[in-house]
Order: C-alpha cells, then sequence, then structure tokens
C-alpha cells in the first residue's frame, strides 16, 4: 500500500511532540519514502541533507510509527465494520 505525504503530514501534525513545532514538507517527504519503500532504503538526492554522515534515524523510526499507526486503523475500521453486520443482522431476525 503506498501512503501519500498528505496523510503523512496530517499524521505528523497530529503527534503531541509537534503540537508546537513546524514540520516542514522535506521531513514528511523523506518519511513518505522511507514508509513506501523500507528503511533500508537509500534516499535520493533531492531529499538528503547537505551535511555529511546523516543517519535519518527519526524519520525511519517515524515512518515505523506511521506504519504501526495504519495498521491500528484498519484494525479499528474492521472491528466496527463488523460490529455494524453482527447488528443488521439480528435486526433483520428480529425483524422478522
Amino acid at each position: 500500500m503506498k501512503y501519500t505525504l498528505k496523510e503523512i503530514h496530517k499524521w505528523l501534525r497530529g503527534l503531541e511532540e509537534n503540537k508546537w513545532r513546524k514540520r516542514y514538507k522535506v521531513d514528511a517527504k523523506r518519511i513518505t519514502h522511507y514508509a513506501n519503500l523500507g528503511e533500508d532504503v537509500e534516499l535520493p538526492l533531492s531529499l538528503q541533507r547537505k551535511s555529511e554522515g546523516t543517519t535519518y534515524g527519526r524519520e525511519k523510526s517515524l515512518a515505523k510509527q506511521f506504519k504501526n499507526y495504519i495498521k491500528e486503523q484498519q484494525k479499528v475500521n474492521e472491528h466496527y465494520k463488523l460490529k455494524s453486520l453482527i447488528r443488521k443482522v439480528v435486526r433483520e431476525q428480529i425483524g422478522r
């Protein structure tokens, strides 16, 4: 599943640690790159910082956190879908 820059930027704005801190688009682009392609890949030159020897550990960890957040959201959505299906079936049985 591909994650969009808009999704990740919105998620970053909602984090408590970023409540008063400005998050830049380039940070969201790096996180998007790691979330979509994995933490083992190299960043393209356009997303790399000018300083040498950076490991981008923060962006990699945020990409993992975002993936976990998406998984939890999918579980919650599946739970509510199942719950509504059960309600529908019960209402049909009671209505008969």
